[in-house]
């Protein structure tokens, strides 16, 4: 995109380049001239432009995750700053947060070490904490959402969270809630959303850390395809009774987050990493350069 063409939004943020695309629309890099700083915006456009329903789906969802997001103040969440309607589309301008993902580290290294993994999950759980307590779940935790900066672990893409309590918009012929392999098997069951199936997904994207996979195949909600269980895993080391916990297919004998974030702090402890249980803020350094590619 040319200077001359960049578009501006809300006579406020100029578009810059393209950062990348989902199923739902565009992420923008664009600066906030009011501010003299950059930012990330989400175009959201809809996958059949000439449907209406497409549209209304695309608006509510938008509006869903600023809604959702904005409430939540947290280091390890990423930042809404405003919402936007311009030329018949939705744009919602977030925090830029340069990164990498832990999907795209983990198939750089091909896995990451058990200490590096607890750290982050120490991190993301502090954040998914925060949202739980303000009444988020996200339904849609995986390594693709979640940031690595090198000081920070950012979980990102509040695009399909809700309100605890309530009720699924989705029908059969929306495509599945969630990424496959990543979705907590009572989910795939037909169950709703819950804090317990948040941690199964928080569990599996661990669990994907360290072995650099999935820990199962997901199952299919249209075609009734049960889910596989969890594969054992073999490189978790101090993580293993963790992942064990969070990936138990009854959500009810299921590890709330109370106890995975002692057995984080305790697995830290042994590494030599100096936390405060239950003390979940986000604050903290990642070893220098640790993800710096």
């Amino acid at each position: 995109m040319r200077a001359d063409q960049a578009q501006l939004l809300g006579d406020r943020y100029r578009l810059i380049s393209p950062l990348g695309q989902g199923g739902m629309g565009i992420v923008w890099r664009a600066h906030d001239r009011r501010l003299a700083r950059d930012v990330a915006i989400k175009e959201l456009r809809p996958s059949r432009h000439d449907e209406e329903f497409d549209v209304r789906t695309a608006r509510r969802h938008a509006l869903r995750e600023a809604r959702s997001a904005a409430r939540l103040s947290h280091p390890a969440i990423v930042t809404v700053h405003d919402l936007l309607e311009e030329d018949g589309r939705l744009w919602i301008v977030m925090e830029l947060v340069e990164a990498l993902t832990l999907q795209a580290t983990a198939w750089h290294l091909g896995r990451l070490p058990v200490h590096w993994t607890a750290w982050i999950g120490f991190h993301l759980l502090s954040g998914l904490r925060h949202a739980h307590a303000a009444g988020v779940l996200h339904r849609d935790i995986k390594p693709g959402n979640v940031l690595l900066t090198g000081e920070r672990v950012v979980l990102s893409d509040f695009g399909i969270a809700v309100l605890q309590g309530e009720p699924s918009t989705h029908t059969n012929t929306m495509p599945i809630v969630g990424s496959p392999g990543y979705i907590a098997p009572e989910r795939l069951r037909g169950h709703p959303a819950t804090q317990a199936a948040d941690l199964w997904s928080f569990g599996a994207t661990l669990y994907f850390s360290v072995e650099g996979r999935p820990p199962a195949t997901g199952g299919d909600i249209l075609t009734d395809r049960s889910p596989e269980e969890a594969r054992p895993s073999r490189r978790a080391g101090a993580l293993r009774g963790l992942l064990e916990g969070l990936l138990h297919d009854d959500p009810v004998e299921r590890l709330t987050s109370d106890q995975a974030a002692l057995l984080l702090s305790e697995i830290l402890r042994k590494e030599g990493i100096a936390v405060p249980p239950m003390r979940l803020t986000g604050s903290g350094l990642f070893p220098p350069g640790a993800f710096t590619m």
